[in-house]
């Protein structure tokens, strides 16, 4: 057997209480329902302990155990300092893993912040599972702490992408674009940059020098911008009322001959943008009415 199971057969066969055991003895109750009843028993020897808990099943009353359960200041303390997050980028950093242990009262407070978050996002087109919700939602609160000092969340993140012209349109950018100091990244990221980002462009010459090309701007006017928000008063995606980082979203990508006209842009929540759109790879039907857009799902429409 394995060291485990020895280790609860000699915890039952320890238990302090005769009734656990003649009732583990007589077959009345099961050796896993005995394990948790002896543990019970060492916490707090009631009497009546086999027939008070049959309303119970055995995850009832691991639960009914942990409220009796006494926790001293030195176990809360080491539980508090045994804290840790880890943080782990795969070689080429295009995935990242995320691991870690809190005391009980800091991880019940990160759930429940996950799940209220995730609860405010909109449904996506197709059902998600709950650990792509929650890092959904984390997600979502990393860039609200990353808000501009203005307070406008619909404001888009400066980030730095360099694109090896070359590389990149032979590969229809495929390789060849990298986050700054960072990790490779594909076409939907450099799209979803140059759909709401601020672009700054930098160009090398044969001599390896660099060679600044223009001042960094926004990729679309702030007056437009303004102005596709006024125009469509919130998210346009059919039956979504979130207004959570409103931003302007062009319909037909500027990586496939979009232009910067109103007609040619639409505004997303940052869950449809973010998410559905350059996340899952869905596609706005543009055939759609303005204020109900709907959604081409991967692989229907060309990317």
């Amino acid at each position: 057997m394995s060291p485990e199971t020895a280790a609860r057969l000699v915890r039952v066969a320890r238990g302090r209480s005769t009734e656990v055991a003649r009732a583990l003895a007589d077959g009345e109750v099961s050796f896993d329902r005995g394990y948790e009843l002896t543990r019970w028993a060492d916490v707090a020897l009631e009497p009546g302990l086999v027939d008070d808990t049959r309303r119970w099943d055995i995850a009832g009353l691991r639960r009914q155990l942990g409220r009796r359960r006494r926790i001293h200041p030195a176990e809360e303390r080491r539980s508090f300092a045994a804290r840790y997050l880890v943080v782990q980028p795969s070689l080429d950093e295009s995935q990242w893993r995320l691991w870690g242990r809190l005391a009980g009262v800091d991880g019940s407070i990160l759930v429940k912040a996950l799940h209220q978050r995730a609860d405010e996002l909109p449904a996506a087109p197709a059902p998600g599972s709950l650990g792509q919700r929650r890092a959904n939602a984390l997600v979502s609160i990393a860039h609200d702490s990353l808000t501009t000092t203005s307070g406008d969340r619909s404001a888009a993140h400066l980030v730095t992408i360099f694109v090896d012209g070359e590389r990149a349109s032979s590969s229809r950018g495929q390789t060849g674009v990298s986050v700054a100091a960072g990790p490779p990244v594909g076409r939907r990221v450099l799209e979803e940059v140059l759909c709401g980002g601020t672009v700054e462009v930098t160009a090398v010459d044969q001599h390896g020098d660099i060679q600044p090309v223009g001042r960094r701007s926004s990729s679309l006017p702030p007056r437009l911008r303004r102005f596709i928000l006024f125009r469509d008063g919130g998210c346009t995606a059919d039956g979504c009322t979130s207004r959570y980082r409103l931003q302007p979203h062009h319909i037909r990508p500027r990586s496939a001959g979009g232009d910067d006209s109103p007609t040619n842009l639409t505004t997303l929540c940052w869950y449809h943008h973010h998410v559905v759109v350059h996340g899952m790879g869905y596609r706005i039907d543009p055939d759609t009415p303005p204020g109900r857009r709907r959604f081409h799902p991967p692989g229907l429409v060309p990317t």
